[in-house]
């Protein structure tokens, strides 16, 4: 589990020189020589230690960069200052990992109090009421994204974990009605992602496909969704061929998990959202290489992408339908195991042979795709998936790959990405590559001719022919959903990938 990293989350108006805390933070752009007029009061004007700092040039307000001055003021036991880079570059990402930063000193330290300064650019447009409420959101779900971290099963040095207090965000003027509403957004927004993250750090023993159904059913129950859980039989009536040519292998039971969230508007757009679920992925008999292998437990990273957005619809009160379907199991090898050239017919009628069993995200995608389209007859729908490692050399782990037949959709992807941080990059779907997984004996195979490359375009044309002709796209996340390196609102391990840019997609629709 996730360890509670800041106690609570608020907002204030009451000006830093009539307050008091633990820790202040304050955000200063390149070049800065001087504190802000709003500081100099409470600061010591320019006789003080943070004066000091600042004039020595040592502190240059780069991005990323970070000074902790104490006795600055009996007010501020500690005064903490963040580099934000040049005011003109100024962006959504830049604002995040600055907090994101702070949040993280104040846990580390077990600070008791904590007032962070907004807006972080003194001074800017963004100290309209409108901004300043869209910067609190921001503020807040970037501070529980950096203060995020997994203590799971351990059981020794758990006084490494610390956890921060009251971090208060300090406003200049503004009302506080509305930067209240904008900061329960902000944490809605960031224990969804945080959330998706426990979902990918929990080991796959931990986390069959019964417990992520067990999981789905426990959301609905706490946010007004409805659920059902489809089993083997059920799935075998519906026809899911392609699904439960995946599942046979495992000693585990298949899972195919709908969740429906309904905004009170019967006029509102319907978007289903599919996650793949495949809790372990061996490979199959295609058997992966052992080094790497722990690392499978995210193969459901795009089930939990779609668990935590379900998650926080009723809070941000989202206005439109949503379906979410996650076809869930485990991939492993063994004497019922899908063996490489068996041929199976999938919901859709199609016939598949699989030439690749370690290929088996499209396969379990491929039903719930067209069991949504057919279904629920949505105005459009995605799907998340770790589908690829060829997306890592496309794009490596900064952005996710977006393949879609409607050119509206992928662009209402796009501006949902510039807004929430969740890099993508739309590659095509050109008429040549459905060629490629032709099959000889069936309609389609599973992976592509071997020396067609593109092998994150052959899966999303895949895919596509399982979509009928719903607006759709794929969002490759191989190389989002998880990171082996640390930084200031992505830690190391499970990233929390496509809840953000989902909900930012989803409230456009709503627009």
């Amino acid at each position: 589990m996730a360890a509670s990293n800041i106690r609570q989350l608020g907002v204030s108006v009451i000006p830093v020189e009539k307050d008091r805390a633990d820790l202040l933070v304050i955000a200063l752009p390149a070049g800065s020589r001087a504190l802000p007029a709003a500081y100099s009061g409470v600061l010591g004007g320019g006789k003080g230690p943070v004066a000091a700092l600042l004039g020595s040039g040592d502190f240059k307000g780069e991005c990323g960069e970070a000074a902790m001055v104490y006795g600055a003021s009996e007010n501020y036991a500690r005064v903490l200052l963040i580099g934000t880079g040049e005011a003109k570059a100024w962006t959504r990402e830049r604002a995040r990992a600055a907090i994101a930063t702070a949040a993280r000193r104040a846990r580390d330290l077990a600070v008791n109090e904590t007032r962070l300064v907004l807006p972080l650019v003194q001074g800017s447009d963004r100290s309209s009421e409108a901004e300043l409420a869209a910067e609190v959101e921001l503020a807040a779900e970037a501070a529980l994204l950096g203060a995020y971290q997994y203590t799971g099963w351990k059981t020794v040095d758990l006084e490494k974990f610390k956890t921060a207090g009251n971090l208060t965000f300090v406003c200049a003027g503004g009302d506080a009605a509305s930067l209240g509403r904008a900061l329960e957004r902000g944490r809605v927004r960031g224990e969804a992602v945080n959330f998706v993250r426990d979902l990918g750090n929990t080991p796959a023993n931990h986390l069959t496909p019964t417990q992520l159904a067990d999981k789905a059913r426990d959301l609905a129950k706490q946010d007004g969704l409805k659920v059902r859980i489809l089993d083997r039989e059920a799935c075998e009536k519906e026809g899911f061929g392609s699904f439960l040519s995946v599942a046979q292998g495992s000693a585990e039971p298949p899972q195919f998990i709908v969740l429906e969230y309904d905004c009170g508007r019967k006029d509102a757009p319907l978007i289903g959202l599919i996650g793949k679920g495949i809790t372990f992925d061996s490979g199959g008999i295609s058997i992966k290489p052992a080094a790497a292998m722990h690392e499978m437990k995210f193969d459901m990273c795009g089930a939990a992408a779609v668990l935590g957005t379900m998650k926080a619809l009723k809070g941000l009160a989202v206005p439109v339908n949503v379906v979410a379907a996650i076809p869930a199991t485990e991939n492993m090898p063994g004497g019922r195991a899908t063996k490489p050239g068996d041929v199976f017919t999938s919901y859709s009628g199609k016939t598949i042979e699989v030439q690749n069993t370690d290929a088996e995200g499209r396969l379990v995608l491929a039903d719930a795709l067209t069991w949504v389209a057919r279904t629920y007859k949505p105005t459009a729908m995605l799907d998340f998936a770790t589908l690829t490692g060829a997306v890592v050399i496309a794009l490596g782990h900064y952005g996710a790959a977006i393949l879609s037949n409607n050119d509206g959709l992928a662009a209402r992807i796009a501006q949902a990405s510039e807004t929430s941080g969740d890099k993508s990059w739309r590659l095509p779907l050109w008429e040549d590559y459905p060629e490629h997984i032709k099959s000889d004996c069936a309609d389609l195979k599973n992976i592509a001719d071997g020396n067609a490359g593109g092998g994150t375009i052959a899966g999303g044309a895949f895919l596509a022919q399982f979509v009928d002709d719903v607006p759709w796209a794929h969002v490759d996340i191989a190389g989002t959903a998880w990171w082996d390196r640390d930084r200031p609102h992505l830690p190391k391990g499970p990233s929390g990938y496509g809840v953000r840019l989902l909900l930012d997609l989803l409230e456009g629709y709503g627009r």
